[in-house]
């Protein structure tokens, strides 16, 4: 008898976990279990989904769903939150295109791009659009605020649309362009500098380019002292404070004695080169000559490929080291000719001309 009690006190215990079990799964009723989303994996767990008429929001949904913890931040490349995708903080994207089916527990912002909520979305907060197209479905559950600001311009679309690979591209075939361009500018700027020089004070550029043809080794040295002695002078006037006013006249001088040289330098090797033609075209010949390794590489480094940018590159190192070196010694040649002191003519000399012929009259030519 106390067995036959135990046994039916035993069975009443389990119909009554039975029951308790049973109503707590009530509010479930309108939950439909299905299979995932790929049929053919039997080790996927089922997902419970709701109806769409159902009264639960989407923080009744956390447990049901594989969360994904933190946020997502995805910049220049679209991404789709599946349906059973779950983003407990915000979802963002930059520069590209971000479509919501699952949940996102934040904001879901998309800058530079297109937004589209399904109908299966459930965002709990704010929906963001910032230069692109909005879409909502009316069947997606969003509960805070919708933004949508276009961009009037197509500027943030456009540059969305741009390949980066493609952008990088172009990019390097400007800056391919903008370096000749700046070659060109300082070619000319050569030029004209040159001809005031030799129309203003021809006689100073004439005794510049004596001293740098007769006296080339000491050229070299002033050059090397100048490259190390003028920055010296410069840091003395900083720390002096009263000569920092003369600093940039002493740099604007600085270059233009650097460029005045390296003219006369260019005048010289035009000279020997056609040296029945007049001055400016003997510069012309002789600038086109020392910048030849730098228009070369240009030209090379414009097509691209491996051996032509490898051949552009080590003309330009060469052209780049020519020119600097030729400043440096012109520079010296402009101080040099600027210390130089000319030797004094005596006025009582006795020419030629002057001596007396063989009948001992003095006045005879």
């Amino acid at each position: 008898m106390n067995r036959l009690s135990i046994n039916t006190g035993f069975i009443l215990l389990l119909i009554f976990l039975g029951v308790g079990a049973f109503d707590a799964l009530v509010p479930l009723k309108a939950f439909a279990v299905q299979a995932s989303d790929n049929p053919s994996d039997p080790t996927a767990p089922p997902v419970l989904q709701s109806n769409d008429n159902d009264g639960l929001n989407g923080n009744d949904l956390r447990k049901y769903r594989s969360p994904r913890s933190g946020d997502l931040v995805s910049v220049g490349q679209d991404r789709i939150i599946g349906k059973d995708e779950v983003i407990e903080n915000n979802a963002v994207v930059i520069g590209a295109d971000l479509t919501v089916y699952g949940r996102v527990d934040g904001d879901a912002v998309c800058i530079g791009g297109d937004l589209t909520v399904g109908p299966d979305a459930i965002i709990n907060g704010d929906i963001v659009n910032v230069g692109g197209t909005l879409a909502v479905d009316p069947s997606a559950r969003t509960f805070k605020d919708r933004v949508n600001v276009r961009d009037p311009f197509g500027f943030l679309k456009d540059m969305t649309a741009v390949d980066i690979h493609k952008l990088g591209g172009k990019i390097n075939y400007i800056t391919k362009i903008l370096r000749i361009v700046m070659d060109c500018v300082y070619f000319i700027l050569l030029l004209f500098l040159a001809l005031l020089l030799t129309t203003f004070i021809p006689r100073q550029f004439k005794n510049v380019e004596d001293k740098l043809r007769n006296e080339f080794p000491k050229c070299v040295l002033l050059g090397i002292a100048s490259m190390v002695g003028f920055p010296i002078i410069i840091l003395a006037f900083l720390i002096t404070i009263v000569g920092i006013p003369v600093i940039p006249f002493l740099l604007l001088a600085i270059i233009l004695f650097t460029l005045t040289g390296y003219i006369v330098f260019s005048r010289m090797l035009g000279g020997r080169l056609l040296p029945e033609k007049a001055i400016m075209l003997q510069i012309l010949a002789g600038l086109l000559l020392l910048h030849s390794p730098l228009l070369i590489g240009d030209l090379l480094l414009l097509p691209g490929g491996m051996i032509l940018s490898a051949t552009g590159h080590l003309f330009r190192v060469v052209g780049i080291i020519l020119v600097l070196s030729l400043n440096f010694i012109g520079l010296g040649a402009v101080v040099y000719a600027l210390l130089a002191r000319k030797k004094p003519i005596e006025p009582n000399a006795v020419q030629p001309d002057s001596l007396p012929g063989s009948s001992g009259n003095g006045n005879e030519a």
